[in-house]
């Protein structure tokens, strides 16, 4: 089952943040939990695992690592690889690589995007419709060699191989 809470840290939402993803200050207050709280149910939920994330960089870099930081939580999961990054090397055929973009391409959903559960299943299906129909046949299959792909270079090189 996926993993999902929202976290109250009683701070005055953006109005641009709010118009994205729809949660309200008193919203928040009503359904989201004390971040410790959610940190330590979202640590055992991953444990060790990678985590995998559409724009990893900015997910582990600019809001769970400093966010584990500054709570003083445990770690959950390990840096896995990008899903984007991933999506840069295996499709060629949509105008930009985001997950919007890629959503409405291969009619991955109807889901309302920027909200976290939405663009997890989203995800999951980008891996399970497109990703895998691509990968498999190359030899791409597992999580290691699937995460070395999503690292190689050059772009070019790396969609010529799935096309063999």
């Amino acid at each position: 089952d996926p993993f999902q809470m929202l976290l109250n840290h009683e701070v005055p939402i953006d109005p641009g943040a709010e118009a994205v993803h729809g949660y309200s200050r008193e919203y928040l207050r009503l359904h989201g939990e004390d971040p410790r709280r959610a940190h330590q149910a979202f640590h055992d939920y991953a444990g060790e695992l990678p985590i995998v994330a559409y724009n990893l960089a900015f997910d582990w870099g600019r809001v769970l690592a400093p966010e584990y930081r500054r709570l003083g939580v445990p770690v959950s999961g390990t840096k896995g690889f990008c899903a984007m990054t991933l999506a840069r090397r295996v499709i060629d055929e949509t105008p930009n690589h985001r997950l919007e973009t890629l959503k409405q391409h291969f009619r991955l959903g109807d889901e309302r995007s920027h909200r976290g559960l939405n663009d997890v299943k989203t995800t999951v299906r980008l891996f399970q419709q497109v990703f895998r129909d691509r990968l498999e046949p190359a030899g791409i299959v597992g999580f290691e060699t699937v995460a070395k792909f999503s690292k190689r270079t050059p772009l070019s090189r790396c969609r010529q191989e799935l096309r063999r």
